[in-house]
């Protein structure tokens, strides 16, 4: 999966503070190539948020609670990409539904805390947007790392990195095309 022109990205998601991290995630992927690359021109990504029609949508970034997919439910990855011939559809999940201890818990009338069945607590918003970066590195086309990288794996709170802008470049040159 290659891009060809400036990415169109659609975010999905009903949480305000989540879909701005998501935002957050993309500004920071494009400062980071512009600095980079000491282009500030270059780099440009469209956005837009819970569009009707993702026609022109080349990535897709689904903020949900859990996966759907059994497999991926198992697994218990807290972010996935999935290729389709056109474009790139994200997966980011904002509970963490892999931990049996984080089970989510509610106050009662009186105030004692009780547990909610089948829901559990939030991932902290820096873990969401480490997720989202790394995520839309694999939609930019770069495998996982082992260190110095956003794409390194697992709950590391890691940052876009100049190893991460070369790469992309390697793959695109200056620009997306």
């Amino acid at each position: 999966f290659k891009f060809h022109e400036e990415p169109v990205i659609c975010l999905f998601g009903t949480d305000e503070k989540v879909t701005n991290e998501g935002l957050n995630s993309i500004s920071d992927w494009q400062n980071k190539l512009k600095s980079y690359t000491n282009n500030t021109k270059a780099w440009s990504m469209t956005t837009s948020i819970n569009p009707l029609d993702v026609s022109k949508c080349t990535t897709e970034i689904h903020f949900l609670k859990k996966p759907t997919d059994p497999l991926v439910l198992s697994v218990k990855y807290q972010g996935i990409t999935y290729f389709q011939e056109d474009r790139a559809v994200i997966e980011v999940y904002t509970t963490q539904y892999y931990d049996d201890t984080a089970i989510k818990y509610v106050k009662d009338q009186s105030g004692k805390a009780r547990p909610v069945p089948f829901e559990y607590e939030d991932v902290p918003i820096q873990l969401l947007g480490k997720v989202t970066r790394h995520e839309l590195g694999h939609a930019f086309g770069l495998q996982h790392q082992q260190s110095d990288s956003i794409m390194i794996t697992g709950a590391a709170l890691a940052t876009i990195t100049d190893k991460d802008c070369k790469g992309l470049v390697a793959k695109y040159g200056e620009n997306w095309n």
